[in-house]
């Protein structure tokens, strides 16, 4: 009889882990198809973009995972990230990553926003629950301390080339239809999301969701032939 159980209960896992194998994603379920495809800016590659908030724990723990799924990137596939807006304090966040962009010190600077961020915001939520919004001195110090120019990191926030950035983003944002972060689009054609059905609640949904990406880039690929 506990032969008999153990098998049924080999047979229930091995029925389960089927459900979240790769070729088994479904549409609603594991992704979104976006109602409109949005441009790639190349076409000859296949674009995967991180949606995400400086301020957001999930996307600073979901750091980890994407460093090593970047690494194993195909040829073929180009990582794209776009900082998300729906508050004026994440507008100064986003302005941050697109001056580090625009300088050219994105590599040496992201995780020190990140960090600054992580650490003042646990610091304010215990105070009054607010969000940290940096002012001039503390963006200067970010950028300085991580090696890069902060007086001209200050200097750029603001600046017409940032501006057209900012915007840029918030009409891609709303065009994938962004309903939280850390998310993933792929092709401009699919919204990843830990928040669908599939993922949800999943203690390994953020490498589920890098799955999910993988296997929506094999099938961009197989229907570009």
């Amino acid at each position: 009889m506990r032969a008999v159980v153990a098998l049924f209960t080999m047979l229930l896992s091995l029925a389960a882990c089927a459900q979240e194998a790769p070729g088994k994603f479904k549409a609603g379920q594991h992704y979104e198809v976006l109602p409109q495809a949005v441009a790639q800016d190349d076409d000859s590659k296949i674009e995967v973009t991180e949606l995400f908030w400086y301020g957001c724990g999930h996307c600073y723990h979901f750091e980890t995972p994407l460093k090593k799924w970047q690494k194993t990137m195909p040829a073929d596939v180009t990582l794209k990230k776009i900082p998300a807006i729906w508050q004026p304090v994440m507008e100064v966040h986003a302005r941050m990553f697109y001056v580090a962009d625009a300088m050219g010190v994105l590599d040496q600077v992201h995780a020190p926003i990140f960090g600054a961020i992580a650490q003042q915001r646990k610091m304010f939520a215990n105070r009054d629950g607010r969000e940290w919004k940096p002012d001039d001195a503390a963006i200067a110090e970010i950028f300085s301390e991580a090696g890069a120019d902060g007086e001209k990191a200050v200097k750029l926030m603001n600046s017409f080339a940032i501006n057209s950035k900012v915007k840029q983003g918030q009409a891609k944002q709303r065009a994938y239809k962004l309903s939280g972060t850390p998310e993933m689009v792929v092709a401009g054609k699919y919204r990843v999301s830990t928040s669908l059905p599939g993922l949800k609640g999943k203690s390994n949904g953020q490498q589920m969701m890098l799955d999910v990406v993988d296997f929506l880039v094999e099938k961009e690929r197989s229907e570009k032939g």
